[in-house]
């Protein structure tokens, strides 16, 4: 079935009591999001892990892959709290030698259908076992976009990102587990997770639209700052702005990978975009790795999308010896008009992609590319034609 917002608040206080309530019945859960991992994923991995750790369960993060050294401190709070962390491969031994620890249900998150969710063969087969719950959390609601959880289990809404949902899901749980004080329904730690989410898919506020979206990434903040202030001296805490700065500092590997793409940008009307060929891509990353290109071309896209003023975008190509796609990310800049770039995704009739109203990143095979160029440029002009009209109406 096709993901659509939940039709009143009552509908959606439902699912999260819901969702509470099947977390207090089972006891060892699975969390997995979509394949190539951004900031709100992660983020949302690890705010639900803490959360499960919170109410004692068991939590185990499953990630295709190490991601970007920036999550480093989020992952060193997954360790500190006793959340396992595993990197492709199968399930862990306790998970499958112990039935009284055996995987009882499977959190999917941030994901916008089922063949973007990163599953290892284990994770496959316990997708498909009835007797395991699938509850999935996402704010992804493209024309494409499809649901992955059990019915009744989806708190799938409009939200800036996954993460001010988990937020949500969170004062749940403090109902169903008699969590009272502030300090005891959301830690700072867990707060600092939502945080980096919803920084990382709003680039620091700039893309929230709605009072909403506003409200929540004030009160996670300001309560975040409140429970820090409480135990480090005024003047030596922690700022959002140093989150943001953490999220976005390049080792050195990532700039020399990023000012290589940079070096390749063209000029349009209202895109700044970048276009690697076959050969430059896969040059690309045979020396940096697919990791790093991932990370590196959607901080490009950023960039781009704020030198133009309006929109950024990069093009690549995938290795070729792990798939055959060509990968798009296009960002809108935080002074267009407040344009929802999942509009592209509708009216080009584009199948596989999503993403929010500032962001949004999609594949083509490529089969489907015949010359890589002109693909390109007809793409750019097409985003133009599609986006202007749409950005005069809004001025």
């Amino acid at each position: 079935m096709k993901k659509s917002e939940l039709a009143s608040l009552a509908q959606k206080n439902n699912i999260a009591a819901g969702i509470a309530r099947e977390i207090a019945r089972k006891e060892t859960f699975i969390l997995t999001g979509h394949m190539d991992p951004d900031m709100d994923c992660v983020a949302s991995l690890i705010t639900m892990a803490l959360l499960l750790r919170k109410a004692k369960k068991e939590a185990v993060i499953y990630l295709p892959g190490p991601v970007a050294e920036h999550f480093n401190y989020l992952f060193a709070i997954c360790k500190a709290h006793g959340v396992l962390v595993m990197y492709g491969g199968g399930l862990p031994l306790f998970l499958t030698r112990e039935p009284r620890r055996g995987v009882t249900a499977i959190f999917i998150l941030d994901t916008p259908k089922p063949e973007m969710i990163s599953l290892n063969d284990a994770i496959a087969v316990l997708m498909e076992d009835a007797r395991v719950r699938r509850i999935e959390i996402d704010h992804h609601l493209a024309a494409d976009a499809l649901y992955a959880g059990d019915e009744g289990y989806c708190l799938v809404t409009a939200a800036s990102s996954t993460c001010e949902l988990l937020c949500y899901l969170g004062y749940k749980m403090a109902k169903q587990f008699g969590w009272k004080k502030d300090s005891d329904i959301l830690s700072r730690n867990i707060y600092l997770a939502i945080l980096t989410g919803i920084i990382g898919d709003s680039n620091m506020g700039r893309y929230l639209k709605t009072r909403r979206e506003k409200w929540y990434y004030e009160t996670v903040n300001t309560r975040f700052h409140g429970l820090l202030g409480s135990i480090v001296p005024k003047g030596t805490g922690f700022a959002t702005e140093d989150m943001f700065d953490i999220i976005y500092t390049f080792s050195v590997q990532d700039r020399r990978c990023y000012d290589s793409l940079m070096a390749l940008a063209h000029e349009s009307k209202s895109v700044f975009y970048i276009a690697l060929s076959k050969d430059v891509s896969q040059s690309v990353i045979d020396q940096y790795g697919t990791e790093r290109m991932v990370t590196v071309s959607k901080v490009a896209a950023d960039t781009l999308a704020e030198q133009s003023g309006r929109l950024g975008l990069v093009v690549y190509h995938d290795d070729d010896r792990d798939s055959g796609f060509v990968q798009c990310r296009l960002r809108r800049s935080s002074i267009y008009g407040g344009i929802d770039l999942r509009i592209v995704l509708e009216k080009l009739k584009i199948g596989n992609g999503g993403g929010h109203p500032g962001a949004i990143g999609f594949r083509i095979p490529k089969t489907e590319i015949k010359n890589f160029d002109s693909y390109t440029e007809k793409m750019v002009e097409s985003i133009e034609k599609l986006l202007e009209p749409a950005a005069k109406a809004r001025v």
